[in-house]
């Protein structure tokens, strides 16, 4: 609710002091022209004095519903509040003075009348959640006599989701524990994948029988032949985001201090290739779960459908750079699912985490989330550190190819520094692997 203000102009202040001076002087001296001189400044005084008590205009800022900005650029609207369609100053329009300030840029000022509307353009983040603009607001009188206190509002921060993009390939485990699904499983049941055709016994479907078979394999006729499936299942997949550093693509940017700037970095690949994976899986009805390495928050759940997409490109947004922490214990995936942990590769403690799932059984992958960099340090040292930073990433990743463990390029189809195979390659041929071990487990002894 806005106040009423006693906080006087300048203007207002001298306009005193001089009729003031006037007065005294011609007292003095015994010379009324001297005293008339007062007058005028005596009515700006007292014109001041009666707008001096006027409501504090505060400026706002909303989404320009009008237009949107293209890329990167957001388009904003800075007006005064409004309600119900009508401005909350009932005052004649005065001015308002408006102090903006955005990350990485110095601040600037803004003179508007107090029931003006200004779009304003700001560079907002790929995605994530960032302040995009922080501003305060000081209001003027119409003859500039009166002036409001400054008032200081928070930051406007924005939520922008990570894109879908295109389907990938969608690699599933052997040991699939769903009920119902679209993927073939090797637990007996309702399915379109054949398992056995054999005689028929208590509890076969009568449905089941296959005619031709009991004709071709029951000599005497006194036998029926059954047909025997393999029941359908969905996949689950575990993805698991590392947001414990968040790498510009410009390594001069690893060095600098200060307020961070919009830039996009390794968390934003880990966004956009965690959604696509996701979107890839829920779109055929299977169930998806996230979790992040940094454990300080609760893991999202498996579940699926499109409700539950949007659930996760929120939690993905609202990731940011958390120190990791000791966890008492490491993350568990569901029984046979598809383990995809996304991180800079930076540090032990994501390999190891692949090579514990590996060893379990799980089909497991990496995503190297580092962008292509650009090689822009300034100093000796600054080159010497980034090189060391990138040798210990190359070790780590050759160690887990090594394992069996692979590890694929997340920055949208290009080729990161450690990393052979781009995201939709990588999925595809994960997918060939799981058929091909899927075919060899299904012989007509498979159980």
């Amino acid at each position: 609710m806005a106040r009423r203000s006693v906080t006087h102009s300048p203007v207002w202040a001298l306009a005193v002091i001089i009729a003031l001076v006037c007065v005294g002087a011609g007292l003095v001296s015994g010379r009324p022209d001297t005293v008339a001189l007062a007058a005028p400044f005596a009515l700006l005084a007292l014109a001041g004095r009666t707008t001096a008590s006027r409501e504090d205009t505060v400026i706002g800022i909303t989404g320009d519903r009008r237009a949107q900005g293209t890329g990167r650029r957001l388009r904003l609207l800075l007006a005064p509040p409004r309600t119900d369609g009508v401005a909350t100053v009932a005052a004649p329009p005065g001015l308002v003075a408006t102090i903006l300030a955005a990350p990485g840029c110095p601040p600037e000022a803004l003179v508007l009348r107090s029931d003006e509307d200004c779009p304003v353009l700001v560079d907002g983040p790929l995605s994530g959640e960032a302040d995009v603009l922080s501003y305060g607001s000081i209001g003027f009188s119409p003859d500039l006599t009166a002036a409001s206190a400054f008032r200081p509002t928070p930051p406007v921060r924005v939520s922008i989701l990570a894109p879908v993009g295109p389907m990938l390939a969608r690699p599933v485990s052997r040991r699939l524990a769903g009920m119902a699904g679209t993927h073939g499983s090797r637990r007996p049941g309702e399915g379109g994948e054949l398992r056995s055709i054999a005689p028929l016994q208590p509890g076969d479907q009568r449905r089941r029988i296959d005619w031709r078979a009991t004709a071709r394999r029951s000599t005497d006729q006194d036998r029926l032949m059954v047909r025997r499936t393999f029941a359908d299942a969905e996949a689950s997949v575990f993805l698991v985001v590392d947001q414990g550093q968040d790498l510009p693509r410009c390594t001069s940017d690893w060095f600098e201090a200060g307020s961070p700037r919009l830039v996009p970095g390794s968390l934003h690949v880990a966004r956009v290739a965690a959604t696509r994976v996701a979107a890839s899986y829920l779109s055929v009805g299977d169930r998806v779960g996230l979790d992040d390495l940094s454990g300080t928050r609760r893991a999202l759940r498996s579940a699926a459908g499109a409700r539950h997409l949007e659930q996760i490109r929120t939690r993905l947004a609202a990731t940011s750079v958390i120190p990791r922490r000791r966890r008492r214990r490491d993350p568990v995936p569901p029984e046979g699912a598809v383990v995809v942990v996304f991180s800079a590769f930076l540090d032990p403690e994501p390999a190891r985490l692949l090579r514990l799932w590996h060893a379990q059984g799980l089909v497991v992958a990496g995503v190297d989330c580092v962008p292509s960099l650009d090689r822009t340090e300034v100093t000796t040292t600054q080159a010497r550190a980034v090189q060391l930073t990138l040798l210990r990433r190359r070790l780590l990743l050759d160690d887990l190819r090594r394992d069996g463990i692979p590890v694929l390029s997340g920055s949208s189809g290009e080729i990161g520094s450690g990393t052979d195979d781009s995201l939709e390659t990588g999925f595809r041929l994960l997918e060939r692997r799981a058929r091909r071990r899927v075919g060899q487990g299904s012989g007509p002894g498979a159980r």
